[in-house]
């Protein structure tokens, strides 16, 4: 990581220790191959470590995914989970949540359609469900419906359009929900699971291309009833996510050159089937393609070492 980045991660670490509900933050890039990684570990048993400070979000613990620009980020701060929001491409940029055993519970699917986001502010478009009618995507969770049902209100917000990407259902009901129900998997088994996802859009959907930002033009595949670019909801090319796993009650304090992470990128396509280890990267692979730097409050060397190899298969055992 170089200096200058380095210094912008430790500015937005602060940041996220901060009370703000609603905080403006940092945009993004093309599909390659896979590296390797090594055999996992059992989970390690861990000393009792206290609970984050006050108003700090634990979905952020890991550190705040950050780019080379802000003006295309929102950033919201819900109690389950936190979404950076780009307001000109009407999608969210990534969302991130900790996935816990105390999340699953026996609350099923609570709403039948997603909702506009209230959190948004005044002069934001705010998605409706309608807006996906007809388009041949699916409104794709990003934080899912199954890692949130322990209550009505935890299960209900993600349900919320600031949540979700146009997603082809042969990705969303395949390779994605397997990695889905993997995780749940993970929780129930002891591990806490810290979770960020996103997509990553065609060139043509660039929003940072001037200080302000920039809605995108007609070349951006989107879906939407609307003819105005601005009212309408860009398409991403592909659908990532970066999972890291620790020992129950844990966080950052746990992460260790040893720590199992995976890294996925899927296209956003028909045929992808219900594998999802064949579309494992290396976290460092997935930050050269989105632009993103992830798990910035993690120590350097640890950093570096969890995030050269990608998944390789097997299974993390207690």
């Amino acid at each position: 990581m170089t200096p200058s980045r380095a210094a912008g991660c430790a500015a937005l670490a602060l940041l996220v220790g901060c009370d703000l509900d609603l905080i403006e933050l940092p945009s993004l890039p093309s599909l390659p191959t896979v590296p390797s990684r090594p055999s996992l570990p059992t989970v390690p048993s861990w000393p009792t470590v206290p609970a984050l400070p006050s108003g700090r979000s634990v979905h952020l613990a890991l550190g705040v995914p950050t780019d080379a620009s802000s003006q295309d980020e929102l950033v919201l701060v819900k109690p389950q989970y936190v979404v950076s929001y780009n307001r000109f491409r009407n999608d969210p940029n990534w969302v991130a949540w900790r996935l816990t055993a105390a999340d699953l519970g026996t609350v099923g699917r609570t709403q039948r359609t997603f909702s506009p986001d209230p959190q948004l502010p005044d002069g934001v478009y705010r998605v409706h469900h309608r807006d996906y009618a007809g388009s041949g995507y699916d409104h794709g969770h990003l934080c899912p419906s199954a890692e949130r049902t322990a209550t009505f209100d935890d299960n209900a917000a993600t349900f919320l359009t600031t949540n979700i990407v146009p997603q082809r259902h042969a990705i969303n009901a395949g390779a994605w929900e397997s990695l889905e129900r993997w995780s749940v998997e993970k929780a129930r088994e002891g591990w806490d699971l810290f979770i960020v996802a996103g997509g990553r859009w065609d060139p043509s959907c660039a929003t940072d291309s001037s200080p302000l930002g920039a809605v995108p033009g007609d070349a951006c595949p989107s879906v939407g009833r609307s003819p105005d670019p601005a009212r309408r909801v860009a398409i991403p090319i592909s659908t990532w996510k970066v999972i890291v796993l620790v020992p129950r009650g844990h966080g950052l304090d746990a992460v260790t050159a040893g720590t199992p992470v995976v890294a996925v990128e899927m296209p956003n396509e028909a045929g992808s089937g219900h594998d999802w280890e064949r579309y494992a990267v290396s976290v460092d692979e997935l930050e050269a393609r989105t632009g993103y730097d992830f798990l910035n409050l993690v120590a350097g060397a640890v950093q570096q070492r969890i995030e050269a190899a990608a998944w390789r298969g097997g299974d993390v055992a207690r």
